[in-house]
């Protein structure tokens, strides 16, 4: 699953915890959907429960929550692990690792064009022109968006590639980690830089342990490397447009405000007994300078977190509590997003799938 991290501390726990949680959201709707102005959010259901992922649709104008909106309208389901999505043009693509496939629908009303097989695809990215997608097997995909095909791959660049950035022509790759069998793993540090034009490998870059989520504001990268879920612990690190890379904070989750230069951080550990705690920060990049965001009393286990371009509010997604294990995180209900004004004031609260770990902000106007 995406959410490696969250896989590695259930394991360590010794136990996957199922539980069932009651909806009380009574917005939700289970109908066909025309996007306007809103987010998508990409759930990936449980790997080892066999839940099938699924999408919804939060409309700002209206307020409520389209659940599977894909499912909707196209008779199928997503199918099982659905990691990442973006969109580029009027068409969205979803990276569905269990099913080896990229589904490719259309970013207003969901129908969908014949999907692009590729091996576990993990990660997806676009510079506009074309999407890059990330695999398990080591390599890169390049979709041209018009033919909606691959037309390009690059060699084996590393093990377990996650995240993926374009920016200037160039390609950031996380090269994560390694599988040396059972629960054992090697966690790598470098980012892979690509060609984008061919995929051709140009250098990589050191960074800190398990490099995972990695966004461009345009002229830098912002990087979470993970750690080793122990005494390595979780890093935000800055390349420039030079390569050179500097550390700003510890964090996980990252999400970036372009417009403000801001960058939101969710940090979590675990103490002993594996108690979760998180803290919810904003990291000037102007002045260097961090400060807490919000207490974050809303959320429970923070899955993902992603501000909207246009207005600025920031949306944490998290997994439910469990109700037969009290202090624990439901893996297999319903989740839920949490939307914050910029000044980290909350606003709302709203359900959605099983593990909602990717937002995909949609507007409009934008959908060409």
């Amino acid at each position: 699953m995406k959410k490696q991290f969250k896989t590695c501390v259930c394991l360590l726990a010794g136990a996957l915890l199922f539980a069932a949680c009651s909806d009380d959201d009574e917005k939700n709707v289970r109908e066909e959907v025309t996007v306007a102005d809103g987010v998508f959010i990409l759930n990936e259901g449980s790997y080892f429960s066999k839940i099938d992922g699924s999408l919804d649709y939060l409309d700002y104008t209206t307020g409520t929550v389209s659940r599977n909106v894909f499912k909707n309208k196209n008779g199928r389901s997503l199918g099982g692990t659905p990691n990442n999505a973006v969109v580029c043009g009027s068409k969205m693509y979803i990276t569905t690792a269990d099913e080896n496939r990229v589904e490719v629908v259309d970013a207003r009303s969901m129908k969908a064009y014949s999907p692009i097989n590729i091996v576990t695809p993990r990660e997806v990215c676009t510079d506009g022109a074309a999407v890059y997608v990330t695999s398990y097997d080591g390599t890169v995909s390049k979709i041209d968006t018009t033919a909606l095909k691959v037309v390009a791959q690059s060699a084996a660049i590393g093990d377990a590639l996650e995240g993926i950035t374009a920016m200037g022509g160039y390609l950031y790759v996380c090269n994560a980690w390694k599988n040396l069998g059972g629960y054992s793993y090697e966690y790598h540090t470098n980012v892979v830089k690509l060609q984008a034009s061919d995929l051709s490998k140009v250098k990589d870059i050191t960074v800190a342990a398990n490099p995972n989520q990695i966004l461009n504001d345009g002229t830098n990268i912002y990087l979470a490397c993970w750690g080793n879920y122990a005494d390595v612990q979780a890093t935000v690190q800055r390349i420039d447009a030079n390569d050179q890379v500097t550390t700003l904070t510890n964090g996980r989750m990252i999400a970036l405000d372009k417009a403000n230069d801001l960058l939101y951080i969710i940090n979590t550990t675990y103490d002993e007994n594996w108690a979760e705690k998180n803290n919810y920060n904003v990291y000037d990049l102007k002045t260097g300078k961090e400060r807490n965001f919000t207490q974050g009393s809303e959320v429970f286990s923070p899955v993902a977190i992603g501000v909207d371009p246009t207005m600025g509010d920031v949306f944490i997604t998290s997994y439910s509590e469990s109700e037969d294990y009290k202090g624990s995180a439901s893996y297999t209900t319903d989740g839920f997003v949490v939307r914050y004004s910029t000044t980290g004031t909350f606003l709302n609260k709203y359900t959605c799938g099983v593990g909602p770990g990717t937002l995909v902000f949609a507007h409009h106007k934008e959908l060409k």
